[in-house]
């Protein structure tokens, strides 16, 4: 069919448009070098009526497009002078039936100052993606070990013996306990522990992520997917995991209609972007986490049973503190140690009624809670050692039985060296429960010790015991 002529013009128009937006400018010579099409009225102020039909040559300064007619050969990024700029030109000829007919040439940059601001932009753009592919793989990778979960309790160490047979595979796994029991250091052992530790590692938080940002958040989006969308898109959480380990935590946070998303994902191993039709393969390793009961949830309807039992494969049950008493001592000495690092004249022990506090509080927040409460006492302590009035009152009201339990007698230390030795030792640590028991006042636990006050400052001295106790 043929086109009218309203047709043709409008696209003459939509291809002057074109070449008025993608050149600095644009001629067009016959096969003689004459001009037959002229886009260069912006950068040499004349306009196209006034040279149509003149020779190339006449018009543009140290063109060459006379010369390309003649050899057929095209001229690509060359650099030529007009009017005092050094523009960078490319003069292609136009063949028909292997004849040359006529000649194109076009300014792309109209100085090469341009272009090397262009490269110096390119030079730096590669400097922030060489930054940034070296900030992702740390940005996602496991920070902790199983050696850097420190127990002695036996529950522990038999989760500890689960975690580490699960790793050698690729099941999924589901890791409850109360909030700061350590199901965070759990997931990043195993998967430094596994064969995915080369990949990435990436952390879910379900429960900060709003509502109507999940699934972007999993699945990512092409550009322009939505309202408000990147005009780049985004890479979702899934993809960034492939090949490693992604770590759902706080998963009875998670959506009850995202639920039905994931658990497609985890069958069919493959995702699509919002707003996208590829299909993006995925190699994955689910571990998730919850503080919450998620059978009693899936009882009660509100979480899917499919999905529960899609990642529960191998289930880890941390237990509280508070069911960990003989860790409680050996956690609080290693913060210590910890922030013996970032305080100067930092405590270097606990007394034995400190102690005896510390194991006797029930600790709701855990290690988390513990970590807290050691950090407080190192700020608010200018002795070396960590008396039971440093801790707060709803830990030290623990100490008034410890004179009432024949547990924490002074004498039930353990005993090492000579009998010089070990005598220092009980009487060190007689005169730190005196102290602890007098809030530091010297002058009640030198009465409370049968001592005179002078006494008492000698043997502390003796004894390395300091002064500000």
């Amino acid at each position: 069919m043929e086109k009218t002529y309203a047709q043709l013009k409008w696209e003459m128009e939509i291809i002057d448009e074109f070449i008025e937006k993608a050149y600095e400018g644009l001629i067009i010579v016959d096969k003689d070098g004459f001009i037959i099409k002229f886009k260069y009225e912006k950068f040499l102020d004349v306009k196209e009526e006034e040279v149509m039909g003149k020779h190339v040559t006449e018009v543009i300064e140290n063109t060459r497009l006379h010369i390309v007619l003649k050899t057929g050969h095209p001229e690509i990024g060359d650099v030529q002078t007009i009017k005092g700029h050094n523009v960078i030109t490319s003069r292609i000829p136009i063949l028909r039936d292997g004849v040359v007919v006529g000649a194109v040439g076009t300014i792309l940059f109209k100085d090469v100052s341009e272009v090397k601001h262009m490269v110096e932009h390119l030079d730096q753009m590669k400097v922030h993606i060489k930054k940034y592919k070296q900030d992702l793989p740390r940005l996602n990778q496991a920070k902790y070990s199983f050696e850097q979960i420190l127990t002695n309790d036996p529950q522990m160490l038999m989760m500890i013996g689960i975690a580490k047979r699960a790793a050698e595979t690729n099941s999924s796994v589901y890791i409850e306990g109360r909030s700061g029991t350590g199901k965070e250091y759990f997931s990043h052992a195993i998967h430094e522990a596994s064969y995915r530790r080369y990949g990435p590692f990436v952390k879910i938080n379900c429960a900060g992520i709003p509502k109507d940002l999940f699934e972007s958040e999993l699945f990512g989006y092409e550009p322009g997917a939505f309202t408000g969308a990147s005009s780049h898109g985004k890479i979702g959480k899934f993809e960034l995991a492939n090949g490693g380990t992604i770590f759902l935590d706080e998963l009875s946070s998670m959506p009850y209609e995202m639920q039905a998303k994931l658990l497609r994902v985890i069958e069919e191993r493959e995702l699509e972007r919002i707003g996208g039709n590829e299909r993006i393969p995925l190699d994955i390793r689910f571990i998730s986490a919850s503080n919450e009961n998620l059978r009693e949830m899936v009882e009660n309807g509100r979480f899917r049973s499919d999905l529960y039992y899609r990642l529960n494969v191998v289930t880890i049950s941390l237990p509280p503190l508070a069911e960990r008493k003989r860790d409680v001592s050996m956690l609080a000495g290693h913060f210590l140690k910890l922030f013996a690092v970032d305080y100067p004249n930092c405590p270097t022990q606990f007394s034995r009624e400190a102690l005896h506090c510390l194991e006797q509080y029930q600790w709701p927040g855990n290690i988390r809670e513990l970590r807290n409460v050691i950090e407080s006492a190192v700020s608010l302590t200018n002795a070396k050692t960590i008396i039971a009035s440093s801790l707060p009152d709803y830990i030290s009201k623990f100490r008034q039985n410890l004179h009432q339990n024949s547990e924490f007698n002074p004498l039930s230390l353990p005993l090492e060296g000579d009998l010089k030795h070990m005598m220092q030792d009980v009487e060190r640590q007689i005169i730190l429960d005196a102290l602890d028991k007098c809030h530091g006042n010297r002058t009640e636990a030198a009465v409370m010790l049968g001592i005179h006050r002078t006494a008492l400052y000698k043997k502390m001295n003796k004894l390395g015991i300091d002064d500000d106790v």
